[in-house]
């Protein structure tokens, strides 16, 4: 999946963690003590295959645990009162929240999502008319769906950051997506054969769900 870089488009909301400094026009988020405290929200809600991007700019040692992102269904308009972290707002409602960094993942030979530089993404993509994937950008590669059934359509859903444990600074580089090889390859396909044909394909089954359903 390839990407271009454009004018940053969204910012982060005023509402946000009690340790949190906002700089750059709302578009660069600092943790400035402790290692909780650091929630931020999108000012606007994400829309269906919307790509939204952080670029981790500063780390911190001395504290465990890294950058979480998700989305939300809690609307930061209404100032709601923030928990310590981002996982203790599931309780609170539709939240879904996943950890960049998983312990044992590590590969010396390739940069850890988790450094400084790192770019961090999601998108999430409707697979029918009431339910999304969310999938997990990384560097630009597309590391597949991280959470499922997300009701898309039932409200608006807003982009999560949690600047916990070493990550300490977080900037938006909000990106658009340009069309891949593979999707340039389906778009063709699909122009020439009826969508009900696909079933008769010669095509392994996860190639005929892929130009059926993503």
């Amino acid at each position: 999946m390839a990407f271009a870089q454009m004018t940053s488009c969204v910012r982060f909301h005023s509402h946000h963690g009690s340790n949190i400094v906002l700089g750059e026009n709302n578009t660069v988020a600092y943790r400035k003590a402790s290692f909780a405290n650091g929630l931020v929200f999108s000012e606007r809600s994400l829309k269906p295959g919307e790509v939204f991007f952080v670029k981790i700019t500063q780390t911190e040692l001395g504290w465990n645990g890294h950058l979480r992102l998700g989305l939300t269904q809690l609307d930061p308009n209404t100032f709601f009162d923030l928990p310590l972290i981002s996982f203790d707002l599931l309780p609170l409602g539709q939240t879904w929240v996943f950890s960049i960094f998983k312990p044992g993942n590590e590969d010396s030979e390739v940069r850890l999502p988790s450094e400084v530089g790192s770019l961090i993404g999601l998108q999430y993509k409707p697979y029918n008319d009431l339910f999304a994937h969310l999938h997990l950008i990384v560097d630009g590669v597309d590391r597949g769906v991280v959470e499922s059934d997300i009701p898309y359509h039932s409200k608006p859903l807003y982009v999560v950051a949690d600047i916990y444990g070493t990550t300490k600074e977080i900037q938006i580089r909000q990106m658009h997506e340009v069309t891949s090889l593979q999707t340039a390859c389906k778009a063709a396909i699909m122009q020439n054969i009826a969508q009900k044909a696909v079933g008769s394909l010669p095509l392994p089954k996860f190639l005929k769900d892929f130009l059926l359903y993503r």
